[in-house]
């Protein structure tokens, strides 16, 4: 069997990269960009509970997508939007940085809508130009919660924010410091099942 040498296996790398027209070298610029979501914590459960192991907005899309998953399937929505849509949601902070309703408020709603628009134009740039116009779409329904979609991916998302409170719970954090992130839960979940589920959860504690 013969091995190629590590120098030479660079050289087709580099060689197969500049003859992708930089496909290769967007894949892994875009990799370094999103993968800054692995390291930026979810500053909510920073700011109150201090934890030594802080939920990042890695795990928390992660987590998001699989339930995204599940229920869709059970409801017989368009799975693939769903994915698309969770995927999207928290994609920016990748450039701006996880922002608590605190950090918002402070900084201003224009200023901070200015810095999504910038962050999300930034992460577009990566993609195909023929598909930058349907994420940018994908970005708008989200936010004006254009499609049964979209809704449930919001509802979703503060369903998630519930069960990992109700996880710090089972880990020893006292309830009182707990009590704001199901109080959020419960006012922004419409759904009567996802509101049931909240409220079997909530009770536990």
């Amino acid at each position: 069997m013969t091995y190629l040498h590590y120098e030479g296996f660079l050289a087709i790398v580099a060689r197969f990269t500049a003859g992708a027209e930089g496909g290769l070298d967007k894949l892994v610029q875009f990799w370094e960009l999103a993968a800054r979501l692995k390291a930026e914590p979810r500053r909510g459960w920073l700011k109150k509970l201090r934890l030594q192991r802080n939920e990042s907005v890695a795990d928390h899309s992660f987590a998001l997508s699989l339930l995204c998953l599940f229920e869709g399937e059970k409801r017989g929505y368009n799975v693939e939007r769903l994915l698309k849509l969770a995927l999207l949601h928290d994609l920016e902070e990748a450039i701006t940085g996880d922002l608590t309703p605190q950090d918002k408020e402070s900084r201003g709603e224009s200023a901070v809508r200015t810095q999504k628009i910038s962050a999300r134009e930034q992460l577009l740039s990566y993609f195909p130009e023929k598909n930058q116009r349907a994420y940018r779409d994908l970005w708008s329904e989200l936010e004006n919660e254009k499609s049964k979609e979209a809704q449930l991916v919001h509802e979703l998302d503060k369903l998630e924010m519930a069960l990992q409170a109700n996880q710090y719970a089972r880990a020893g954090i006292e309830a009182t410091k707990l009590k704001e992130f199901y109080e959020s839960s419960m006012a922004a979940i419409k759904d009567p099942k996802l509101k049931r589920v909240l409220g079997e959860i909530s009770s536990q504690n």
